[in-house]
């Protein structure tokens, strides 16, 4: 699948979400870090810059209740092609050209 995405903007959105998600609840940055077990210096750190180790962003998910849409966001789609192939096989089926014989006639 193409992306017009590029990881700094999947990890803006990701903190910028959560931090949405947070703030939603009426959370402050401290009620998170101790609800999840994320040091509170690593929650600044990833709704300022993005960045953050997979496990403290799994124990944000899970403590946001958030953790289920994302996995089900990562569960491959039956109806996604495979290849470039496939998806342009999917596509409408190709029109055979037919010509059309105009009949002349004589002036």
């Amino acid at each position: 699948m193409i992306s017009l995405i590029n990881e700094a903007e999947v990890l803006g959105e990701a903190a910028a979400s959560l931090r949405a998600h947070r703030q939603a609840l009426g959370w402050r940055q401290a009620d998170l870090a101790s609800r999840s077990g994320v040091a509170i210096a690593t929650l600044r750190r990833f709704e300022r810059t993005g960045q953050i180790g997979l496990s403290g962003f799994a124990k944000l998910l899970v403590t946001l209740g958030l953790a289920d849409g994302l996995l089900e966001a990562l569960k491959p789609s039956s109806a996604a092609p495979q290849s470039i192939e496939a998806f342009l096989a999917a596509g409408q089926p190709m029109k055979t050209r037919t010509r059309v014989r105009l009949a002349r006639t004589k002036a």
